[in-house]
């Protein structure tokens, strides 16, 4: 189990004082609630005024979601900071949205599949919601009852379409239909750490997809080339093998922001 950040924020202290550390985030359930939807959740004044001082004090400040990456920025609204959306899967870079090359090859099947599990017998739960994100398909069932079976039927339902061995990954109550390449949060913060010759990270979130970042972290802090420092968001929704892979947790996104604010004095 990860510690309690608050009680440990001496650790910090080297990122704090650093203009040059790096503080990467998630979207959802990090500087924003969890909400029944996505289009229900919003990013309050005071988390953008904390998040447009970290970038006028440190070298960077990105978020790295799950949500398209025009989406993510429409959300937050901040020049100046990094977007990348769709799991590393594409970003914003000079203004124009970027995608993997790799994950463009598959654009058409993403669309076939997404017609496909639309007209499916999915169609008829109550509650259920589609999200095209271009790049992947994530279908939430927060909203529905017996979620459990719910669950289920999705990846049944999935598993009976021709995905063209699309990836499927879950989420805090979703399901995701993605291309079947390597990216993951992971793998484009050690993209970012490359390109931008970065020493020092602060990185966090609160889902599974979190982990690969949680994980990478912890294998480039082992090179000793950077410096690196991974915060979960906790809650009841999140596996125990997550809860371990991170090196400190806070209870809540008034707690993020509060850290924030820490950062800043």
């Amino acid at each position: 189990m990860s510690r309690y950040l608050f009680d440990h924020l001496e650790e910090l202290e080297e990122f704090k004082n650093d203009n040059k550390s790096t503080i990467l985030t998630d979207i959802d359930g990090t500087i924003s609630e969890i909400t029944s939807t996505p289009e229900e959740a919003v990013i309050t004044p005071s988390m953008k005024k904390e998040l447009s001082k970290l970038k006028e004090k440190f070298r960077m400040v990105g978020v790295i979601s799950g949500r398209s990456v025009k989406n993510a920025k429409s959300m937050v609204g901040i020049d100046g900071i990094l977007y990348v959306g769709n799991h590393g899967m594409e970003y914003v870079n000079n203004g124009e949205i970027f995608i993997d090359p790799e994950a463009v090859k598959y654009l058409g099947n993403i669309k076939k599949n997404a017609e496909q599990l639309k007209n499916s017998e999915l169609s008829k739960i109550n509650g259920l919601m589609f999200e095209d994100k271009g790049i992947c398909i994530s279908i939430h069932y927060r909203k529905c009852k017996l979620q459990e079976d719910v669950r289920k039927k999705i990846i049944d339902a999935v598993n009976s379409i021709d995905t063209n061995e699309m990836k499927l990954t879950e989420g805090r109550k979703l399901v995701e239909l993605k291309p079947p390449i390597s990216r993951d949060k992971g793998f484009i913060i050690e993209k970012i750490m490359e390109k931008y010759d970065l020493d020092r990270i602060i990185y966090l979130g609160d889902d599974v997809t979190d982990f690969d970042a949680f994980t990478k972290l912890k294998e480039l802090e082992k090179t000793g080339k950077i410096r690196t420092a991974s915060i979960l968001v906790l809650s009841s929704e999140i596996p125990d093998y997550v809860k371990s892979s991170s090196l400190f947790y806070v209870n809540s996104v008034y707690e993020v922001q509060r850290f924030f604010k820490w950062l800043l004095k």
